[in-house]
């Protein structure tokens, strides 16, 4: 982890498959990142974010539909939006790299709702 840079590994991680819930990880991971080098009012907010996160990937807990919710993590997504503009150096790269997977995450589970939708042809 010496030296590494927001998205350097990226091509690693789409080697690992495109399971949803590994962006999650990926969101978490970047966040933790991102907490290491923030400032206070920045890390406050992170560690809100970090935890709606956990509560999405482990809904089941504590959710009567358990599973991350597509306006949930959409609302997490404008979340570090906003929150990569008030940051900056490193830790505003690893917010933006967490709000990437994030994106990714969105367009994957839609892809996977649509083919469902469109059922067997």
């Amino acid at each position: 982890m010496a030296n590494e840079t927001p998205g350097q590994n990226r091509d690693n991680d789409r080697d690992r498959g495109h399971e949803p819930e590994e962006h999650l990880k990926r969101v978490r991971e970047q966040l933790q990142r991102a907490t290491d080098g923030a400032d206070r009012t920045v890390k406050s907010q992170l560690d809100s974010i970090t935890a709606g996160v956990f509560e999405e990937q482990d809904g089941h807990l504590t959710q009567s539909d358990p599973g991350p919710k597509i306006d949930r993590i959409a609302e997490i997504t404008e979340k570090l939006d906003g929150l990569a503009q008030k940051a900056s150096g490193e830790t505003a790269d690893y917010i933006l790299a967490a709000r990437n997977h994030c994106l990714e995450y969105l367009e994957e589970r839609d892809g996977d709702e649509q083919s469902r939708d469109a059922g067997p042809e």
